[in-house]
């Protein structure tokens, strides 16, 4: 399929005449980025969300595949944005409609993904949810591309997969990752194997010093008698927390009392002098 270099252009200038969509919108780099690494021949491509890229990979892919929530009916709609586009191209494109959390699980992947763009919800844990979905389809040489490293939870993802057997991180645009996908084993889905994974080998074991929560005083754990630690309620919290300071104030009397002990047995050998008053 010939690719047109001029696509993210004439998206751009488009998108300059409308109003951006709820999801906010990719910059024209991060277009270029993907019609140059998109790999050829781009038969088979998928995106989480919607927009831009939508628009951008309906032309450059035979069988582009969009996993997007409807929003048709809110305004500045994501997916009325690039649906409006003239450049957009519906005879290439399919609509599976709803959350990821749901319809990826679900999906029936009949054919190796060439292109994955995940960019769908950026919560804990759907960025993950999302690529366990994805990986396995993956095609030795494919793309994938993790928008919004900058987002701590994507940029966990980012950090895994740089570090992971299967990829090889390519080029980073704006907060835009793009990966290949290199001809390792597939880690088996469907069991563990975590200490095989780089991520997990370069940390292993974690400072046990970092493990423990700051506590707060609603967080204090008590016994409830059974044996099995509780979260305390506010008044028992409030009551250690009032403890706390009392403890605190009576070592300060303790030192005190002991400074003056100490001045009078000096006194008694030395003399009262000024110092020890």
């Amino acid at each position: 399929m010939l690719r047109d270099y001029a696509l993210s252009a004439r998206i751009t200038e488009y998108a300059a005449s409308v109003p951006d969509h709820r999801a906010g919108t990719v910059e024209t780099p991060v277009l270029r980025a993907i019609e140059r690494l998109a790999p050829e021949p781009l038969n088979w491509s998928m995106e989480t969300g919607c927009g831009k890229t939508t628009i951008l990979l309906s032309n450059l892919s035979a069988s582009h595949n969009v996993f997007a929530y409807d929003d048709r009916a809110e305004e500045r709609s994501s997916i009325t944005y690039f649906a409006g586009h003239p450049l957009f191209r519906s005879e290439r494109t399919t609509m599976v409609l709803g959350a990821t959390q749901l319809t990826l699980p679900h999906f029936q992947f009949t054919a190796p993904i060439d292109l994955a763009l995940l960019d769908g919800p950026h919560g804990y844990p759907f960025p993950e949810l999302e690529y366990y979905y994805v990986y396995p389809h993956l095609r030795t040489g494919s793309l994938l591309i993790i928008d919004d490293i900058h987002i701590p939870t994507l940029h966990r993802l980012y950090t895994f997969l740089a570090e992971d057997d299967m990829f090889t991180l390519v080029h980073i645009e704006r907060t835009t990752a793009f990966f290949i996908r290199t001809s390792a084993p597939t880690f088996y889905p469907l069991g563990d194997g975590w200490e095989f994974q780089a991520f997990n080998k370069a940390r292993f074991p974690v400072d046990a010093n970092t493990l423990v929560p700051k506590v707060t005083a609603q967080e204090v754990m008590t016994d409830d008698g059974s044996g099995r630690a509780t979260v305390a309620d506010p008044q028992v919290a409030a009551l250690k927390g009032r403890l706390g300071a009392i403890e605190k104030e009576l070592a300060s009397w303790k030192a005190i009392a002991e400074e003056r002990r100490l001045k009078r047995r000096l006194a008694r050998r030395i003399g009262n002098w000024s110092f020890l008053r």
